[in-house]
């Protein structure tokens, strides 16, 4: 077996894993994205863009089925962002998940200030989408999220416009203000031992709960539709913003093994991991680093642990050069029972 790839970096080193790209869509990148196998059939729902045009709002969500990961055909793009609140800007991050008969997509939509609210989709059959009525469906709570009038001045208290708060307006007003807001994006779900879900979710922490704190935060429901709050359930200091490839702790994903739950999250140059007994608390546990991995999903299927990675070369840590270029990639976990995961070098 081939050593393990570590390279350097100012913030500490860097575990790059074997990936191979199985996924490219001609002109068009992937982002955040799902996996549900149904039928036999693998699909997939993610946030895609042009490569020639890379600034271009993410507002669209493509869909690929495939018997066995490696061979994809490509499908009529799943949903659209509606341009009108709240996507006026765009949509993002879908996940979805089988209860009943009925599959529920969750995902972010994006308003003209950027601000990040859940919403739902719903479908039969994988293919026909509609839209629940009651979007948005989760908004995280005043009492604890950044969100603009709480603590933060608003986009219009400054005289901005909203070409102005997209990309590096963005990025602008973080430097500006320490920190962004109105974070509520990237939803996973987990169905729980008692019958019930929680739904994962990634917001920032005001400042009376911590200098510069960004988090993972879940809601509970009986049936995906009513949701309530269960409120942060992980926040660590947020990425400096001298050399940010993300400005969040980014793509929550939970998975249960050894009687344990399992928190991966993206943040910095890395995806980390952090081990739980409750699903709802991963607060005071120790955080290690798998790798360099983007918007990861974790899944188990023919006795193999699967990881994904997109958007960029997985080799380009830093994510410049390859960064909102490339597909759908797939590699794998080493994870022994009892032990911790860590990327497969073959």
């Amino acid at each position: 077996m081939p050593p393990t790839r570590i390279v350097p970096s100012p913030y500490g080193d860097v575990t790059l894993g074997v990936f191979r790209e199985v996924l490219s869509i001609p002109g068009r990148y992937l982002n955040d994205h799902c996996l549900i196998r149904r039928h036999g059939l693998w699909h997939m729902f993610g946030i895609t863009g042009s490569v020639e045009d890379p600034t271009k709002r993410e507002d669209t969500f493509a869909h690929a089925t495939s018997p066995d990961l490696e061979h994809w055909e490509v499908q009529p793009d799943s949903l659209k962002a509606t341009g009108a609140w709240p996507e006026n800007m765009g949509i993002i991050a879908p996940y979805v998940i089988e209860h009943r008969g009925r599959f529920f997509m969750y995902y972010s939509g994006v308003d003209q200030w950027t601000i990040q609210r859940l919403c739902l989709a719903t479908s039969h059959d994988l293919y026909t989408w509609d839209r629940y009525p009651g979007n948005p469906i989760i908004v995280p709570s005043l009492a604890w999220s950044r969100w603009p009038g709480y603590g933060l001045p608003t986009p219009e208290d400054l005289g901005l416009s909203e070409p102005d708060m997209g990309g590096p307006g963005r990025r602008n007003y973080a430097r500006q203000f320490g920190g962004t807001y109105g974070g509520c994006r990237d939803p996973h779900v987990l169905q729980l031992d008692d019958g019930t879900f929680a739904i994962y979710w990634v917001s920032r922490l005001q400042e009376k709960l911590g200098q510069n704190r960004v988090c993972v935060a879940a809601s509970i429901s009986p049936d995906l539709i009513h949701w309530q709050e269960v409120g942060p359930i992980f926040s660590t200091v947020a990425w400096p913003f001298d050399e940010e490839p993300t400005l969040e702790v980014e793509s929550p994903c939970v998975i249960r093994k050894d009687g344990r739950f399992w928190l991966f999250f993206k943040h910095g140059w890395w995806t980390h991991y952090v081990s739980s007994p409750s699903p709802l608390d991963f607060t005071n546990r120790p955080v290690a680093r798998l790798g360099f991995v983007h918007a990861a999903e974790v899944f188990h299927w023919r006795n193999t642990w699967w990881i994904t990675h997109c958007s960029g070369d997985p080799a380009e840590f830093r994510y410049r050069k390859s960064n909102r270029t490339r597909g759908l990639y797939l590699g794998r976990l080493d994870w022994p029972t009892g032990g911790p995961p860590r990327l497969a070098n073959d």
